[in-house]
């Protein structure tokens, strides 16, 4: 199982993450709802319906996803070479 997170401090400071990227504010509203940023959910590929974990850590919030297991596909005989002639940018990046 994969797992990614999104973490939000409730403190003045973010510390430890080279990878830390700051994608603005966000304000809870009276339902208790927060939104997350455009920009953040676009990068991480977040559609409608997504769903976390919530997990506090100490005065922290962590939004942990779970992404599905990667499936193997395999058959009786040699892959052909037109087996990935559709495959498109999707699999091999453009390349």
């Amino acid at each position: 199982m994969v797992i990614e997170s999104i973490t939000t401090r409730t403190g003045d400071h973010m510390s430890g993450s080279e990878n830390q990227e700051e994608y603005g504010t966000a304000q809870l509203n009276h339902r208790g709802r927060l939104t997350i940023p455009k920009a953040l959910r676009d990068d991480l590929n977040l559609e409608d319906g997504t769903e976390f974990r919530v997990v506090r850590e100490g005065g922290d919030i962590r939004l942990v996803r779970e992404l599905p297991d990667l499936e193997t596909v395999t058959r009786d005989e040699e892959w052909g070479s037109e087996a990935f002639r559709d495959a498109g940018d999707s699999t091999f990046g453009g390349r």
